[in-house]
Parts: structure tokens; sequence; C-alpha cells
């Protein structure tokens, strides 16, 4: 084995990997310092502008109460979503062991 070639080589290698570490990171920092000045005025510009307000107001009323009422909340803006439950359909609870009433109930829950 010649020792002086494979040295050579090895030096080669390393000088190559650093040079090519070197010049892709003043790549991307350029390309990002560039970047970063052709989108300020635009950046800038649209803080400006207020386009979007995210504004929620919770109001809580609260009037006479019975012992039979409950209290009404009301959300501004509406919320008109409803949830849904998707349920895979398995066999991983094993409700044979309950009564038919509450059979009934589980399925009547489970079809909304």
């Amino acid at each position: 084995m010649n020792w002086k070639n494979t040295a050579e080589n090895l030096g080669i290698v390393i000088v190559s990997a650093l040079l090519g570490a070197g010049i892709g990171y003043f790549a991307s920092t350029y390309s990002n310092k560039q970047s970063i000045e052709l989108f300020t005025p635009t950046l800038l510009e649209a803080i400006q502008k207020e386009t979007v307000k995210n504004e929620i107001d919770n109001k809580i009323s609260i009037g006479k109460i019975k012992k039979s009422d409950s209290i009404k909340i009301v959300l501004s803006p509406q919320n008109n979503q409803k949830p849904i439950n998707n349920f895979a359909k398995s066999n991983c609870v094993d409700i044979s062991g309950l009564s038919d009433s509450r059979k009934r109930r589980i399925h009547r829950w489970l079809k909304k």
C-alpha cells in the first residue's frame, strides 16, 4: 500500500468537503439575505393594512334563575357547526352482558 498516495487522496477529500460546505453555507446565507430584502416592502405594507379582524365576544346573560331553569350563554359570532362522531364499527366492546334497555340506549346513541 502506498501511504503517500493514500494520504494525498484523503487530504484532497477533506479539503473538497470543507470547501463544499463553506460554499454551501455562504450561498444559503446570501440567498436568505436577498429574499429578506425582496420581501421586506411587501411585509411592511401587509402589516400596515388591517384587512382581517379576529374578534370574538362571549357574553353571558343571566336572568332570574329558577330551580328548573338553565343559564343562557350567547356566543358571538354564532357557531352553527355540529360535532360529528365517526366511529369505526368494530366489536371492541362486548355488550352481550348488558340488559336489553341498555343495549337499545347504546344503539340509539351510536346512530346519532
